[in-house]
């Protein structure tokens, strides 16, 4: 069983083969149901079901039983015992309780889906009627994150002042590595517009797409040293000689060619970065969990309880159970502890990111020719 997605469709697709190079109808169909109104799920959401979906293709392939005819006839056959077996094939390979539930997730929605009319029928009850989850519920943990330590010295194992203030960007406003592309210079909170001992100011972010693949805007905080940065960005060779937009359209972020940066580059710098440190660990994503814990011990809010709350709304989270993960505990429990506690020490963020910046910013007159990078120059 294996995957295709022509790169020649849009908005993407899914086709899945079986090992004869069949197409399996069902799981391809379902595939495209999910992309299609009123679900419109987002493309993240799609190629994550069409590889789990996938593999358990696969299962039902090399099973001795549902092995003998095709796949989709398989799918119309198949109950919880070989379902179950399907399971217990992915605990065995190591996955974790959430990624078991994610596989079991898709398998259900998708037996769910059978039994519908865009199914065509296929099956006459759907196999989860009046049945809970079969695989173990998944415990709640902590986020993992990088400490401000670790930030510093990932920052200092890369080669560009634009490389360095991009992941003291995501840090400092705790953004999702798929929103930087879509931050705009004219974004850029102005300081004049506010008291000149003001810390903090209000950045819009073009959120990730949901369903529907609508952008959803939200508000998240920009710190002063950050907003210092990225205006020596804005004024370096590098960014000012490029004028290939309006000024109002023009991207916060470019690569070295004056190109709109990728959040595929941004990846791929970070884990080279990675590699020249010596860090176990570190994603983009785990740079944004990073932020959202600095804003939990800081003095934002008066409570721990307000820090929660202004995690939601920079975060963009619809519930408050998924900021939730920043403290491993419910919100109404959170309150009482801290009526009881007391609250642990503030760290203030403003100081934390005057501290990076002091330790991470080297301009690039300081560096050797050879690591300099080219500016395209305007059309005369």
């Amino acid at each position: 069983m294996h995957l295709y997605s022509p790169k020649s469709l849009s908005p993407k697709q899914y086709i899945l083969f079986d090992d004869s190079e069949r197409i399996a109808v069902l799981p391809t169909d379902f595939i495209r149901h999910l992309s299609g109104p009123p679900r419109n799920r987002a493309d993240g959401t799609l190629a994550l079901y069409a590889v789990r979906l996938r593999d358990f293709c696969a299962f039902l392939e090399g099973h001795p039983a549902y092995g003998q005819i095709r796949v989709d006839d398989a799918i119309r056959a198949v109950g919880f015992p070989a379902i179950d077996e399907f399971y217990r094939s992915c605990q065995a390979k190591g996955f974790g309780e959430s990624t078991m539930r994610g596989y079991e997730v898709v398998v259900k929605s998708f037996t769910d889906w059978l039994v519908t009319e865009s199914a065509g029928r296929a099956r006459e009850h759907a196999l989860y009627d009046n049945e809970r989850y079969r695989t173990p519920a998944p415990s709640r943990r902590m986020a993992r994150y990088l400490t401000l330590e670790q930030v510093t010295t990932l920052i200092l194992g890369m080669h560009w002042e634009s490389q360095r203030l991009i992941t003291h960007f995501i840090y400092d406003t705790a953004v999702r590595v798929s929103e930087v592309p879509r931050v705009l210079k004219s974004d850029m909170p102005k300081v004049e517009d506010y008291p000149a001992n003001q810390m903090y100011f209000p950045l819009l972010v073009r959120g990730s797409k949901g369903r529907g693949k609508q952008i959803k805007e939200r508000f998240t905080l920009i710190s002063r040293a950050m907003l210092v940065r990225m205006h020596r960005y804005f004024n370096s060779r590098q960014y000012s000689k490029n004028c290939a937009w309006p000024e109002e359209q023009k991207p916060a972020f470019l690569n070295t060619y004056g190109e709109p940066l990728k959040a595929t580059a941004i990846q791929k710098f970070f884990s080279d970065a990675l590699g020249r440190t010596d860090l176990s660990k570190g994603t983009p994503h785990l740079l944004r969990h990073g932020g959202a814990y600095s804003i939990m011990r800081s003095e934002h809010g008066n409570t721990l309880l307000d820090n929660l709350l202004i995690v939601q709304r920079c975060l963009g989270h619809a519930q408050i159970s998924t900021t939730e993960i920043y403290t491993h505990i419910p919100a109404p429990a959170l309150q009482r502890i801290e009526e009881c506690q007391g609250v642990d020490s503030i760290r203030y963020r403003y100081e934390e990111a005057q501290q990076i910046l002091e330790r991470t910013f080297i301009p690039e007159r300081k560096l050797p020719k050879a690591r300099r990078i080219g500016v395209p120059q305007c059309p005369q």
